[in-house]
């Protein structure tokens, strides 16, 4: 009778790191196995992570930037609140959209996203009543299910810097 010698394989995971505590010959796959779906993953939520507005009204992180693109959105999280991007997809849209043209241009450009719950009496200012608003500058370009394509985000940056 022959007996097959097995070994115990223990994988823990502790921040960013997998690491395992075996001897078993395989182990070194796995465990490569195991850091290419966390970065795969890392990548997917990267791309498709909804986008976190601002709620607080009074504050903001003034940076040094020639540009600010700022969005007025309804969906994604609100403080801990998560508004599904089935709820509107055109939010979505602009916030790609802009940062899409913010990586074109070669002006610093700071996109900011805020919560259309807490700030639209800001959005109104700027005559948007339908979210999401996107301003540039000081300017309306686009509101509501007029999504903007990315050259015409580009375009209304490259005016504003002159």
């Amino acid at each position: 009778m022959a007996y097959s010698e097995s070994t115990t394989l223990a994988l823990s995971y502790s921040g960013d790191e997998l690491t395992e505590s075996a001897d078993a010959p395989h182990g070194e796959a796995m465990q490569q196995s195991a850091t290419r779906e966390e970065e795969s993953e890392k990548s997917q939520v990267d791309e498709s992570s909804p986008p976190v507005a601002s709620l607080l009204p009074w504050q903001s992180s003034e940076s040094e930037s020639d540009i600010e693109v700022k969005l007025y959105i309804v969906t994604g999280y609100h403080g801990k609140l998560k508004v599904p991007e089935s709820f509107c997809r055109e939010c979505h849209l602009f916030v790609r959209a802009a940062d899409a043209a913010a990586a074109q241009v070669d002006a610093d450009v700071r996109v900011s996203v805020a919560s259309w719950w807490t700030h639209f009496p800001f959005a109104l200012r700027y005559g948007g009543y339908h979210p999401p608003v996107i301003v540039v500058d000081g300017a309306r370009l686009s509101q509501g299910h007029q999504v903007p394509t990315t050259r015409e985000i580009v375009e209304a940056i490259q005016e504003s810097v002159g």
